[in-house]
């Protein structure tokens, strides 16, 4: 008996039992004993059908059709099926993308399958609203199933886009893109759970709504899986940093001598330093963006003898010492020593991947780095003792690093605010959009920070709507006691023209 419905006690004669119908979409193969219909015996002809019903239906849902999933009565067995088509169609499409040189990402599976236990929590939570106790397998194997179209597509898309005749398709598939994509399956399951006939009254659906974008669509936002099959060296566009003699002796001595080579402030007159972070060393382009900005600085800005450039890169690891916290400390710390702390202002580049939870990335593997926080640097800057400085950091949502880094005595520059992404880091680039912006544009041209900003927020402002991405909205801050000491050195640089 179907436990869902009322039992009929009545004695009845016996009758033949109509045939009934399959339907013609999703489990179109009887998924359960249920409303007295027999179990078909389960082989692989049945199993493959099931499946590609089911998938068909997730096309039909993706469309914003009705799909069959409505009825809630897939077993276990139809979810198990579509997840494991959901890893192989993941590995097919990434292998697609990547080529035969990557390899299998073991330590990617858990990360891949986070949204299952999400899938079957909300699943649990909402068969009550639903009317179906037993629904639980139905609700996310709609989920996935939904998914899978709307995942091959984006990575067929990609791959579309690595033609030259396509190219133009990759500026709508990066970040923030690709969460239109996921805005899509968020849609598409919306519609469904609304199509649901179990919860009865408008009220009821829209709970079971709030429901789905609280605990499904809101961790998942967060949380982007990655693919299964990955280049083998690590997504790095330099490939692997390779820890040989050479570079462990280098590194021995690099900081060292860029350390020992700063000179000092000179009395009456206001110097610049320079230091640059390049932390991030699976892309070329923060190492390029910090070279060309160390270059700039010390020919037009005058830092040349005073500046310190430390970089996460493969290309660089026996003619640069590594971005690390530790060398960090040290550069500052030493750029304190030798300036002179009433008059002098240290300029301070930052350039990485940046998180939602303001961690600026600090990546050079096989090193395992302790990352930059804001509460990090704030730290660092005061051992250091150095008191006028210029923080720029170039990575998205740093706007988070503002707050923890006021005082009276700071410039504070970032490429975006808290909650958005900024744009450029991607490989075969020489600037972030940022960087082009403020330091191959603007600070030719101008040797004040604040106007070479409002310059590049203009400019990045102007990309950003010829490419339809979501505004960065780059953020600057100032303390009142700054002001004078930048004025002062804006005049000598400029009487000095730049020399």
């Amino acid at each position: 008996m179907n436990e869902d419905r009322p039992t009929d006690m009545t004695p009845k004669s016996p009758t033949k039992a109509p045939a009934e119908t399959a339907p013609d979409t999703a489990c179109a193969q009887p998924c359960s004993a249920q409303d007295g219909v027999p179990v078909e015996p389960v082989t692989l002809k049945s199993t493959l059908s099931r499946l590609g019903a089911d998938l068909y239906g997730g096309l039909r849902g993706a469309c914003f059709l009705r799909s069959g999933f409505e009825r809630l009565d897939c077993t276990p067995l139809s979810l198990l099926l579509l997840v494991v088509a959901d890893l192989v169609l993941n590995l097919l499409v990434s292998l697609l993308l990547v080529g035969r040189g990557g390899s299998f990402s073991l330590s990617s599976l858990p990360y891949f399958l986070f949204y299952l236990p999400l899938f079957l929590l909300f699943a649990v939570a909402a068969r009550y609203l639903v009317h179906r106790p037993l629904a639980i397998s139905g609700i996310a194997a709609t989920l996935v199933a939904f998914s899978i179209p709307i995942e091959v597509c984006h990575g067929i898309l990609e791959w579309l886009a690595q033609w030259r005749s396509f190219e133009w398709f990759s500026d709508y598939l990066a970040a923030p893109h690709y969460y239109r994509f996921f805005g899509w399956w968020i849609a598409a399951s919306l519609v469904f759970l609304l199509r649901l006939d179990g919860p009865r009254g408008l009220g009821r659906r829209l709970r079971l709504a709030l429901l789905f974008l609280v605990l499904v669509a809101v961790p998942l936002y967060y949380y982007q899986r990655a693919d299964l099959w990955v280049s083998k060296e690590g997504g790095n566009e330099s490939g692997e940093l390779s820890l040989t003699d050479e570079v462990l002796t280098a590194q021995n001595r690099l900081l060292d001598e860029q350390l020992a080579a700063l000179q000092p402030g000179r009395r009456g007159h206001s110097d610049l330093y320079f230091v640059g972070f390049a932390g991030d060393a699976s892309q070329d382009v923060f190492l390029k963006e910090l070279s060309v900005t160390r270059q700039l600085f010390d020919t037009r800005f005058g830092t040349e003898g005073r500046s310190v450039l430390l970089v996460n890169n493969p290309q660089s690891a026996t003619a640069l010492p590594f971005a690390t916290v530790g060398n960090l400390e040290r550069a500052l710390v030493r750029v304190g020593e030798v300036m002179n702390r009433d008059e002098d202002v240290l300029f301070f580049y930052l350039s990485s991947h940046g998180s939602r939870d303001q961690e600026l990335e600090v990546s050079n593997p096989p090193l395992e780095l302790k990352q930059v926080t804001p509460e990090l640097l704030r730290r660092l800057l005061r051992k250091a003792g150095i008191r006028y400085k210029v923080v720029v950091v170039s990575a998205c949502f740093s706007g988070g690093f503002i707050q923890p880094l006021q005082d009276h005595d700071s410039l504070l520059i970032t490429a975006a605010d808290a909650t958005h992404e900024s744009f450029g880091c991607g490989f075969g680039e020489n600037y972030t959009w940022f960087g082009e912006a403020f330091v191959g544009d603007a600070l030719r041209s101008t040797y004040s920070f604040t106007e070479a900003f409002e310059k590049s927020r203009d400019t990045i402002r102007k990309w950003e709507t010829e490419k339809d991405e979501t505004p960065s909205n780059p953020q600057i801050w100032a303390g009142k006691d700054i002001w004078p000491i930048l004025k002062r050195l804006q005049k000598e640089l400029e009487q000095r023209g730049g020399k």
